[in-house]
Order: structure tokens, then sequence, then C-alpha cells
């Protein structure tokens, strides 16, 4: 296996250290500055900070490159390294950037690192995983059948969040607040999210098959 690591060629190994050391950075800053504002105890804050799909998306991406830098040898490694697998987390890091910039952003008042924080975790690591994905990762293994995979973790999420919010009465993202917007409404904006979802992974198969005819001539 040590051959997966000299074949991996120097500039992805560059392109992949600056996003590793990027990614964990701010998740870890992140989670220092969310862990210390005294707005619930501990282990409240501790389970508010992996109920942010942001949070979710960027440690996959972080745990990603780590593995395929570090660990390529490793079976955790491998199952990184999967183009369908890196697909995946550049929708999912997509869909953070995308449903932030649009619907997100003018919500909160940040000021200081908080400001630097928000922009890593919602715009530079997602264009810098996306331009990972464009240029160092083999297209064609992706199948149109992955995309039923792919919405588990979504899903997952998304229970996750709906049945501790019934009970903690906390829910990361406004649009998902049962309390303030009622059931009807949060299933229609889950439901908008999941096309979101639908429409991107049919979007990145469908460049992924173009680039294969383009570089076979067809």
């Amino acid at each position: 296996m040590a051959f997966l690591w000299s074949s991996m060629k120097q500039t992805e190994k560059i392109y992949l250290g600056l996003l590793t050391v990027t990614t964990w950075f701010a998740l870890v800053f992140q989670f220092y500055l969310h862990i210390n504002s005294g707005v619930a105890t501990g282990g409240e804050l501790l389970v508010r900070f992996f109920s942010y799909f942001t949070i979710d998306s960027n440690l996959l991406v972080a745990l990603c490159a780590t593995a395929i830098l570090l660990m390529p040898q490793t079976a955790l490694g491998r199952f990184f390294k999967k183009p369908s697998v890196i697909t995946a987390i550049t929708v999912y890091i997509a869909v953070v950037a995308l449903v932030y910039n649009a619907v997100l952003r003018f919500l909160w008042v940040l000021n200081g690192w908080a400001i630097v924080l928000n922009e890593l975790l919602h715009v530079i690591v997602p264009i810098l995983f996306l331009t990972y994905w464009i240029y160092f990762v083999p297209k064609y293994q992706l199948k149109w059948a992955n995309i039923w995979g792919w919405l588990v973790f979504p899903l997952i999420y998304i229970l996750f969040v709906l049945t501790r919010g019934n009970y903690a009465d906390f829910y990361p993202y406004p649009f998902l607040n049962v309390s303030k917007l009622g059931l009807q409404q949060v299933i229609f904006n889950c439901m908008l999210i999941t096309l979101l979802l639908l429409i991107l992974f049919l979007g990145f198969i469908a460049i992924g098959k173009r680039q294969i005819k383009r570089q076979s001539g067809q």
C-alpha cells in the first residue's frame, strides 16, 4: 500500500496539506469559541456543536483529507479515497456554502475571530474541497445509483435534529425550528433541501461522465 502514497503527486500532497490544516484549524478554533460561549452547560454545548450540518460536513472534509494524506494505506484511507465518498462529501459541503450564503448569512451579527472562522467554514473550505474534487478525483467510478447511498447521511442528520429538538427545544437552523414554524413548514423546508441535494448529486455525476467522454475523445 506504500505505492498509494508514493504514487500521489506532489501537487496533490501539498494541496491536501493546505486543506487539512485549514479545515482542522477552523473546526478546533470554532469548537473552542463555542464551548466557552457560556450560553448553556458544557454537555449541552458539546451536543449542540455537532448538531450543525456545517460542522459535521467540515469534519467529514477534515477526516477525508487527513486520511488520504496521512493514512492512504489504511482501511480508513482507502474508504475516503473512493471517488463516490469524496463526491458525496463535496456535495454536502457545497450545500453548506449555498444554504448559508443564500439564506443564513445576514441573520447573525459576528465579530472578531468568529467572522474569520465563519468564512473558513462556509466559504473557503467548500471552495478548497470542490477544487480538490475537480482536479484530483477520478470520475469514472461514479454511478447514478450512488445517489441513494449519499442521501443516508443528510437523512440521519435531519432525523437527529428534529428528534432532539422535540425534547431539548434547540434547532441549529431557523428553517428547522418546529417550535416557531410548525412541523408542516419544516418538512417542506427539508424537502427543498433534499431537492437541492438531488440536483447537485445529479449534476456532479453528469459532470464526471462528461469529463470521461472528453478524455476518451468521444
